[in-house]
């Protein structure tokens, strides 16, 4: 069954005849099912291309010997015919005829039943076994094919006899072994159909519960990222001081940011991607995305691709790329579109700044340094900062940033302040 399709196109492209090669492989199926080997080959494919080829020579030297003999028969001259009387020649064809179109018209299995058990002179036993049906059902269709085929076929058999009339009748109908190859062929269907069955409903059920096969904990500390490739080649991000829980289901794969940020550059495959993030919901439409935990809701930006967001309190919306929103309170608010070189700077290594506050740069730096930084006046928060800066040494950012804004920076034993300079102390004093 595994091999059928293969079977029939190596046959069709020896002998040129498809509808010989469905023949052909009927036949094998009919060979291997009586006279199964009692050791299985290493190579089946191989065996069934074998046996298919044989079989097809076969059948092809018995249909030419047919053929030869039924010219040579039709060679003789029937010298008998001419010693019938013509109006018996067309009473018996007539009978034949209505004979012909009351089994034609008779329900497939009623007539398969019929033509083995009367014109081919199989027990009933014999037409169960080889139909795969019942006794009791064989005899059920010999009840319905009689009741209507009783009136006609009493009176052919009185006029030529049984054996006259199984020959006329049997060429018109199919031969016990054409029979056999399309009750063998239903079995396979059935099988087919009944496994097909099996596997949506098992599929189906599988839906439902969508099983979780594997789960793992990724985890970062201060100042570290790392990268994890699935199996599937969906690449993972994860920024400083994170984690992040991974589940495998059998047509999904969600994740779930416990702490942090993480980028997700999603290969696409028949399983969805969710990722759920302090009350919010990313699921993947595109390609390339980040979410970000907040105190008070998520963080997602878009870096290729689309994702659809939606909030605990219902609310949906559909991020393209370099466009980024904020969750809060079960409500999603759009941020400004993101450049080139903000969107997933953090990827590369980097903290990008573009007249940003300074009290949110602080926020910034402050994940990838364990030592806290404090502002010492509120005001200087409002100073902007731009640049591009090493994740790696917000050390040597912070010994930088009064050369970049006015203001100083003293690391003491629990803490690194920034205050205001003198000059922009002064500022806020006048």
């Amino acid at each position: 069954m595994r091999h059928y399709d293969e079977l029939v196109d190596h046959v069709r492209r020896r002998f040129g005849d498809k509808d010989f090669a469905h023949e052909v492989v009927h036949e094998v199926y009919m060979h291997v099912e009586n006279a199964r080997p009692r050791e299985q080959a290493g190579t089946p494919l191989a065996l069934l291309k074998h046996i298919s080829t044989c079989k097809a020579i076969d059948l092809q030297r018995a249909s030419n010997s047919r053929n030869q003999w039924q010219e040579s028969v039709d060679s003789i001259p029937d010298v008998e015919q001419h010693h019938i009387d013509g109006e018996e020649i067309l009473r018996n064809k007539q009978l034949v005829d209505a004979l012909d179109s009351v089994i034609g018209g008779l329900p497939p299995r009623c007539r398969e039943v019929f033509v083995l058990h009367k014109l081919e002179e199989m027990s009933q036993d014999e037409v169960a076994a080889l139909l795969g049906i019942s006794r009791k059902m064989v005899v059920k269709h010999m009840e319905r094919a009689m009741s209507a085929i009783r009136p006609v076929w009493s009176g052919a058999h009185g006029e030529i006899g049984g054996a006259a009339l199984r020959e006329p009748m049997g060429r018109r109908f199919p031969s016990r072994e054409a029979i056999a190859r399309g009750a063998a062929k239903r079995r396979v269907v059935r099988k087919i159909a009944a496994m097909t069955a099996m596997l949506l409903l098992s599929a189906g059920t599988a839906w439902l519960v969508d099983p979780v096969y594997d789960t793992h904990r990724v985890a970062t500390a201060v100042g570290e990222t790392t990268t994890l490739t699935m199996a599937d080649g969906t690449r993972i991000y994860l920024n400083t001081d994170s984690e992040l829980r991974v589940e495998s289901r059998l047509f999904s794969r969600r994740m779930t940011l416990v702490r942090g940020e993480a980028g997700f550059d999603v290969a696409h495959t028949y399983r969805s991607f969710v990722v759920e993030a302090n009350r919010t919901t990313v699921t993947d439409i595109g390609t390339m995305f980040d979410v970000r935990n907040l105190e008070d809701g998520a963080r997602v930006s878009v870096q290729q691709g689309s994702v659809e967001v939606r909030s605990d309190g219902g609310q949906t919306e559909v991020l393209a790329a370099n466009q980024a929103l904020r969750s809060a309170g079960g409500r999603l608010e759009h941020l400004p579109d993101l450049d080139a070189d903000q969107s997933g700077a953090w990827r590369r290594g980097k903290l990008y700044f573009n007249g940003t506050p300074l009290r949110e740069a602080v926020t910034d730096m402050q994940r990838y340094l364990a030592q806290p930084i404090m502002l010492s006046d509120a005001r200087i928060g409002e100073l902007r900062l731009s640049g591009e800066y090493d994740i790696k040494d917000v050390d040597d950012l912070l010994r930088v940033l009064p050369t970049i804004l006015p203001v100083t920076v003293k690391r003491g034993a629990h803490a690194v302040v920034i205050s205001a300079s003198s000059n922009t102390a002064r500022d806020f004093a006048q």
